[in-house]
């Protein structure tokens, strides 16, 4: 769980980043100190910016931070179709999950049992199903 921990961290400190430079940003525009006159619309972008990162990242971690003291998982069984570049994130069923990359060993096609958060889906656990299939000599 200490990986969930982390990424709630970095996160929030993301989010209190762009936070920061958009009230630098709010300060400098209203006493007019950009030198080029589109630059008085970059409050706007920084808080579209903030908004898209509390949204889809932070909010949903840290609504998820009760689910993970209580141990109250959720439970999906599927199989896994699409694993992301870095090997932090699984598909399974057309529905996306956040994985440890360094806990997990697992291949596209596998059979999982997914323990996961219900607002961030971070997986928590993952237990991958042996087949059990047989070659016939």
């Amino acid at each position: 769980m200490s990986y969930f921990w982390a990424n709630l961290g970095a996160h929030l400190l993301v989010s209190l980043i762009i936070l920061l430079i958009l009230l630098w940003a709010v300060k400098n525009t209203q006493q007019n100190r950009w030198k080029k006159g589109f630059l008085f619309l970059t409050p706007v972008v920084l808080m579209v910016i903030l908004f898209v990162q509390m949204a889809i990242f932070s909010i949903p971690r840290v609504l998820d931070t009760t689910t993970v003291l209580r141990s109250t998982y959720h439970i999906r069984t599927g199989q896994i179709d699409k694993i992301g570049a870095l090997g932090t994130t699984i598909v399974i069923d057309g529905t996306t999950y956040y994985v440890n990359p360094f806990s997990f060993d697992m291949e596209v096609g596998d059979e999982v049992t997914v323990k996961y958060t219900p607002y961030a889906h971070y997986a928590y656990s993952l237990e991958i199903y042996e087949s059990d299939i047989q070659d016939e000599e």
